[in-house]
């Protein structure tokens, strides 16, 4: 991150990362670890406000914090996964792994921030014996779509790797069955795709094992809308992000999507095992109503979920 961009003049960066690989990295590395522990012993802050869990750094503040009386904020993504099997492969049971040792955190603080009511929901079933603060604050991006690209959208755009948890066989029936609508879609990974089903002349892949900010938001600015027919979701990047663009999306109604994604205004929302017609419904309502739905997608962006409205929630964290 460029330090000259921060609006603290005192904001200090420590560490090289540019991705999530890399932070984890960084947070491994003891020469970083070191320069933050002595930050925090001789500026003695009254708060560390972790954002996202690191499986070393964050136990590792919480543990400095507690011996310096320093009170502690955890923002928690993901409570709890209670069907980790619709998950698929090894990750189901990482999250085993991932939710002991946030559990460990989890004793050490004096906060926890959430960001939906299924997320809060999630936690109570999870930890249930917690009883300091829990507060509810929405996710929050740095506005990157202020931009003057004003390229034709074209794409109807999957993202994120084509694994059973985000249903892309219902993307997939969805391309086979409008055909006739003459459309292109776009399913944007980090991880290669390499069955033959994703093979057609509508469908393009973006592959790169590295993404920027900048090439997401290229991708979600020439888009009609972002499809995710997610069978779970506790809170989406991809949605907000969407709306970033001014992108509506075409949903699963589940989780904490459909207390951001607003049918019929941002997105349209279907039932959790509806019919490819209904899905098909749903893109043809939102190709009839593109442009109004994405002024709104990008104001409801901008009241609710950039960065900018932390000024709201700062007295009340």
């Amino acid at each position: 991150m460029d330090a000259n961009r921060s609006p603290k003049k005192n904001t200090i960066f420590i560490g090289n990362s540019t991705d999530i690989l890399s932070a984890i990295r960084d947070g491994f590395d003891l020469r970083n670890v070191a320069i933050l522990r002595e930050k925090i012993i001789s500026e003695r802050p009254d708060y560390i406000y972790m954002y996202n869990f690191h499986p070393f750094l964050n136990y590792y503040l919480a543990k400095l914090a507690q011996r310096n009386k320093i009170k502690y904020i955890y923002h928690m993504q993901e409570p709890y996964a209670e069907n980790k099997k619709i998950y698929g492969g090894a990750s189901q049971y990482w999250l085993h792994t991932f939710e002991f040792f946030q559990e460990k955190l989890v004793n050490n603080v004096n906060t926890v921030v959430l960001s939906s009511n299924v997320a809060r929901n999630l936690f109570k079933k999870r930890y249930k014996k917690f009883k300091r603060n829990v507060i509810f604050i929405p996710l929050m991006y740095e506005d990157l779509g202020h931009n003057d690209r004003n390229e034709k959208r074209r794409y109807i755009t999957f993202i994120g790797p084509p694994v059973p948890s985000k249903s892309p066989e219902t993307f997939l029936k969805i391309i086979d069955n409008t055909q006739d609508l003459d459309l292109d879609y776009l399913l944007i990974t980090r991880k290669p795709v390499r069955d033959k089903k994703y093979i057609k002349k509508n469908l393009e892949i973006y592959f790169k094992e590295r993404i920027s900010d900048y090439e997401i938001g290229d991708n979600l600015s020439r888009s009609i809308m972002t499809i995710a027919p997610y069978k779970v979701s506790t809170q989406s990047s991809v949605i907000l992000t969407s709306f970033m663009y001014g992108t509506p999306v075409l949903s699963t109604n589940v989780g904490g999507i459909s207390e951001v994604a607003s049918h019929g205004k941002t997105g349209y929302l279907v039932n959790l095992g509806s019919s490819v017609s209904e899905w098909i419904a749903g893109l043809k309502f939102i190709l009839s109503n593109q442009t109004i739905m994405s002024q709104n997608c990008r104001q409801e962006f901008i009241n609710n979920f950039s960065e900018a409205n932390w000024k709201n929630y700062l007295d009340y964290l």
